[in-house]
């Protein structure tokens, strides 16, 4: 068992981007029709936004992760390219048009995401949370929904709305380790992810979170992270490689070998975490569709 005061160091700090982290560009009529539908339906994804490596990988397989409540965040993350500001406001007929675009791609596992929304004092917009998974589970109930939400300021009554529409899987990211987190996430509170995590585990939800790894860490803090992590009770651990999508985002720190996140993802299952998906590319909601199936999910009738 790998020790948490004795982490293997064998990350590679080098800055030129290594071979590991080349992302090959590959369309295909599906990538295309992905692209069509979300323009269709007036939705956002966060694969666009966040610019995520794997985009041509997913939508080739026609699979992405839904963006709600619009596309601008009230928060600035330094590791985020999602862009920021004052919001437009709620679109009420969000849920059916996601709804009808999970019927359209016969889904069978959807991942649905949104920017923080912290002017809306009353709910911080977990009532369109509830009634999307609502409506998707109206329209498509063989299809299973994973959510991605933010902290909603950690406020119970938000979270429940949220978990009385019981999505299959409820994730939360914790983003990176504590020490680093002001500097990650400025308008965010390390301490109150973890208590969002736990409070999740409290309400039976199946609980997922994930970490980026490149930011300032060392390979000891995220031992330590995953160790408080598996602590609370989460059962699906992703971790990957955090790459600077814009020049005004942070910038990397460091590049880590797959050898170090392959030693990442057999310290997790020692740890206890049912699914630990971990290497350079992984972000929170890729291969998400497989890990709904290893881990056992079975859609609600």
């Amino acid at each position: 068992m790998i020790k948490i005061n004795e982490p293997p160091i064998n990350s590679q700090n080098s800055f030129k981007k290594p071979e590991w982290l080349k992302v090959k560009l590959n369309t295909s009529s599906n990538y295309s029709e992905m692209k069509d539908l979300m323009k269709k339906n007036s939705l956002h994804t966060v694969c666009e936004e966040a610019r995520c490596p794997n985009i041509y990988e997913c939508w080739n397989n026609r699979t992405a992760t839904v963006m709600i409540l619009g596309d601008t965040c009230t928060r600035s993350c330094g590791f985020c390219s999602v862009k920021t500001g004052k919001p437009l406001p709620v679109d009420y007929n969000e849920p059916e048009r996601v709804a009808k675009l999970v019927q359209n791609l016969d889904l069978r596992h959807v991942v649905i995401t949104s920017v923080d929304r912290d002017e809306l004092k009353n709910d911080y917009g977990a009532k369109i949370w509830n009634e999307t998974i609502k409506s998707i589970r109206n329209m498509v109930p063989s299809c299973t929904i994973e959510v991605l939400t933010p902290d909603f300021r950690g406020y119970t009554p938000a979270l429940d709305l949220v978990f009385n529409a019981r999505p299959n899987i409820f994730s939360h990211n914790i983003e990176c380790v504590e020490r680093i987190s002001l500097d990650v996430r400025r308008q965010s509170n390390w301490k109150r992810s973890l208590e969002v995590l736990k409070y999740a585990v409290s309400q039976k939800m199946s609980t997922k979170t994930g970490m980026m790894v490149g930011l300032g860490e060392t390979d000891e803090e995220v031992y330590e992270t995953m160790y408080l992590v598996a602590k609370t009770g989460v059962e699906i651990f992703n971790i990957g490689q955090y790459l600077q999508p814009t020049k005004s985002n942070l910038s990397v720190k460091r590049f880590v070998h797959p050898d170090t996140f392959k030693d990442y993802e057999k310290y997790g299952y020692e740890l206890g975490f049912k699914v630990v998906e971990s290497g350079p590319l992984v972000r929170s909601s890729y291969h998400a569709d497989s890990q709904a199936r290893d881990f056992g999910l079975e859609s609600h009738p």
